[in-house]
């Protein structure tokens, strides 16, 4: 089954709203399903989270498989269904986003079973999806009006700059990407040059972008962008980091990073295994 909608956001602020665990959880609680996080200490899910969502006498729990700026999938873990398949897909239409979320499943006890999709199941999937996206909905169109803070994801043969903070003391030693607020009168490319000149004294040109935005605790929205060195033999300083270091994939679980950079991990793997 399929529903869709019209979001006015862009494309990377709706999948940041279809990440966030709260929105999972308590997106469905108008039709009395109840849903929590059984493994993500993040307000973004990435794959690998498993989410639990209740109803009456039944519980479903589903595994997150892909987690991007194009989208979410989840497949069932365990629960009444034989099989279970949640997918939302994201495309940019002219300023907004257009969500097509939809659900195919395999009810057990054969005819007995199709039976009860269709006097039951169905308009109850349906009123699943309808409060999903009305929930998303209102969330990153809320989100859409943050300031942004760009974040840069430079990647030099096969490797990703990682930058570690010496200040303030409760993020001294943790690592992140490259970056800062983006100024009046700057659009986003020219704030991820500005910043990785300031930062790390070396010109980068921007190539793209990467992921889903991030929520950040200020208020703020961070968005990531990709970038090259414009000279690959300039060698980037620490001019406001205790350490700037290039990382492979397999580097990438061993630092520790910033929540807000940590959430993009898998996005990042994907990048350099790319």
């Amino acid at each position: 089954m399929r529903s869709t909608g019209l979001i006015e956001a862009p494309l990377a602020t709706v999948g940041a709203a279809l990440r966030h665990t709260p929105t999972a959880e308590t997106g469905l609680a108008s039709l009395g399903i109840r849903g929590r996080s059984l493994t993500s200490p993040d307000s973004l899910l990435v794959p690998g989270d498993e989410l639990a969502f209740r109803l009456s006498a039944f519980t479903l729990t589903t595994r997150i498989v892909r987690a991007d700026a194009d989208g979410l999938s989840s497949v069932l873990v365990a629960g009444p269904l034989a099989q279970l398949r949640h997918e939302t897909v994201l495309a940019q239409v002219g300023p907004r986003t257009l969500l097509t979320d939809s659900v195919r499943w395999t009810s057990p006890l054969g005819p007995l079973g199709r039976l009860g999709d269709v006097a039951v199941g169905r308009r109850l999937v349906l009123d699943v999806l309808a409060a999903r996206i009305r929930a998303v909905r209102e969330l990153a169109e809320s989100w859409a009006a943050r300031k942004i803070v760009v974040g840069t994801a430079i990647v030099h043969e096969g490797r990703l700059l990682a930058q570690q903070r010496s200040y303030p003391a409760s993020h001294a030693g943790q690592w992140e990407l490259p970056g800062g607020r983006v100024e009046p009168g700057e659009d986003e490319s020219e704030a991820v040059v500005r910043e990785c000149r300031e930062e790390l004294d070396v010109a980068v040109r921007p190539t793209g972008r990467l992921g889903t935005d991030v929520p950040l605790d200020n208020g703020m929205l961070l968005r990531i962008h990709t970038a090259e060195l414009t000279d690959p033999a300039q060698q980037p300083a620490a001019v406001e980091h205790r350490e700037v270091r290039w990382v492979s994939a397999a580097d990438l679980p061993a630092l520790d990073w910033l929540d807000t950079d940590r959430v993009l991990l898998h996005t990042l793997r994907e990048l350099l295994s790319a």
